[in-house]
């Protein structure tokens, strides 16, 4: 970005010093170089050369001379018909060269630009595919996880319900254990008894049997 605003800069400052020339100074005609006097006369000793694409201050006209600064910084003379007010061709050459350089260069750097663009877009274009795949994972392990939770809490329910029906069956079976139980007890009381009954009964009868066999001994003693 930078490099752009220095040549965007440049091409502003070639265009106005130009545009200011008709005021100021003069340019150097096309393909020549012509000599810097010391005074405005044919003879006069140079001090300096003034080339095609030069523009020269005017300092001072005189005749058809013209005193000018060249863009060393020498000042001397030089011949009116040697100079013009219009852009020299070379010039305007020149600058349009500099500017298909600009452009060249600008484009070269969009370009680079545009394969750095790419290949970002690219590593962007991946990272969002993993990352649509880590999404569709999650979401389906997310789903997973629903029904897993949707199944083990059924699972639960059902299981709570086994083990309270089992707690219920357990004390019922408990309760008639105890009265299996009551229900034994009272039998063998009742065996208990009746055994004892028919044993007392034996014994009773065991002794009316022997008490008439022992009547019966003392009637034969009489005869």
């Amino acid at each position: 970005m930078n490099k752009r605003l220095f040549c965007f800069v440049l091409l502003i400052l070639l265009v106005f010093p130009f545009n200011s020339a008709l005021a100021k100074g003069l340019y150097v005609r096309d393909w020549v170089t012509i000599s810097v006097r010391t005074s405005p006369r044919p003879d006069a000793r140079i001090i300096g050369l003034a080339n095609t694409n030069d523009f020269l201050e005017v300092v001072e006209e005189q005749g058809e001379w013209t005193k000018v600064r060249t863009p060393k910084g020498k000042v001397g003379w030089v011949l009116n018909r040697y100079l013009t007010s219009d852009t020299p061709k070379a010039l305007i050459v020149s600058q349009l060269r500099e500017k298909v350089k600009s452009q060249a260069d600008t484009i070269s750097e969009l370009r680079e630009d545009n394969k750095r663009l790419r290949k970002q877009a690219q590593k962007l274009k991946f990272e969002i595919s993993s990352l649509s795949k880590k999404i569709d994972k999650t979401a389906q392990d997310y789903e997973n996880l629903k029904k897993a939770s949707s199944t083990y809490l059924e699972l639960k329910t059902a299981h709570d319900k086994l083990l309270a029906a089992t707690n219920v069956r357990d004390k019922q079976m408990e309760k008639i254990l105890k009265e299996n139980q009551k229900l034994k007890t009272s039998e063998r009381l009742a065996f208990t008894l009746v055994g004892g009954g028919f044993i007392i009964l034996g014994l009773l009868i065991g002794f009316f049997i022997q008490s008439l066999r022992y009547r019966h001994k003392k009637s034969g003693y009489k005869f």
